[in-house]
């Protein structure tokens, strides 16, 4: 189904990692505001095409999309630097202070402790007990009064102040994004495991040889150029080093020679003596026929429970 083999390395990273997840981060930067950093390394590809393959893999089943969460942006400059304020609706005053209050029938209204005489409650302005809330009087948990102004009310104006570029934002025209992780569907884990690639396996086993292993690494080769290698696995002996590079390629049905031709060719610029690919399912005819050219070892899917073979003793 998938003939870019970094796909598959994708679901393979979700296979090993201890969530298999990946998550959003935001980047005013981007289009969209956010990217997959993680998602957009293995795949090679820039953030906005990251996303959308992304959303094309959870639109066809393989992945799960959960809600993450929900940022609030500066509509002018896409800050998410931002701090609330409340402000008096009348004098446009920042003195605000919240408080519980209480209105009596006569009219009056204040503050809760202006009403408060010794156990009971009683009118400040004309003096008559509060009996029964709802008849008497209305208790109010959350009311405000200007300090400036004096002016009570319910609601104060609210902004949302941008701590990058000085905008003051009403609630109503900023700007919000979604953000959404995605994992592995659980009804595709046991397929995608079939065809995962045993990186785990042949890491230990290299270890085991006594070879210090690098997964995913960047190496500068003969020729200037950096090759991204699989898994490089190096051994010392006095002043000489034996290197071991491992590629892995992935197709629906056969690897082509392309694959075994690349990686013959980072092998040679970073001097390696050993070059294996690990190509599931098979390789094509073609790049079986340059696989033995090159001298590379390969293992196939049928082949990958003789890991003792992958090192000759």
């Amino acid at each position: 189904m998938f003939k870019d083999e970094r796909i598959w390395k994708l679901f393979q990273q979700l296979i090993e990692k201890k969530n298999g997840e990946l998550n959003p981060k935001f980047d005013p930067t981007c289009e969209k505001l956010y990217r997959y950093p993680e998602a957009e390394e293995i795949l090679n590809k820039p953030p906005l095409t990251t996303i959308y393959l992304i959303e094309d893999l959870a639109r066809l089943g393989y992945l799960k999309k959960s809600f993450k969460g929900k940022l609030f942006l500066c509509p002018i400059c896409n800050s998410d630097e931002l701090k609330y304020e409340t402000f008096c609706p009348k004098c446009g005053s920042a003195f605000v202070l919240k408080m519980k209050a209480i209105e009596h029938n006569c009219g009056y209204l204040g503050r809760l402790e202006t009403f408060q005489d010794g156990k009971n409650f009683r009118c400040p302005k004309c003096l008559q007990e509060l009996k029964i809330i709802e008849e008497d009087y209305k208790f109010y948990p959350a009311f405000y009064q200007c300090q400036d102004c004096e002016e009570y009310f319910k609601e104060p104006k609210e902004f949302w102040h941008c701590q990058k570029c000085g905008a003051k934002i009403e609630k109503e025209n900023l700007k919000e994004i979604y953000l959404f992780s995605y994992q592995l569907n659980e009804e595709a884990i046991s397929n995608l495991k079939s065809k995962a690639l045993p990186k785990e396996k042949i890491v230990e086993f290299l270890k085991s040889q006594g070879y210090e292993v690098q997964e995913g690494v960047k190496i500068d080769g003969r020729s200037g150029a950096e090759h991204e290698i699989d898994i490089l696995a190096t051994k010392k002996s006095g002043p000489l080093e034996h290197r071991i590079v491992v590629g892995f390629a992935v197709a629906e049905e056969e690897v082509p020679a392309e694959e075994v031709i690349k990686l013959y060719a980072k092998a040679y610029d970073v001097n390696a003596a050993d070059v294996i690919l690990v190509a599931l399912p098979k390789l094509s005819a073609d790049a079986l026929h340059f696989a033995k050219h090159y001298r590379i070892r390969v293992f196939e899917k049928e082949d990958l429970e003789k890991l003792e073979k992958i090192i000759e003793k």
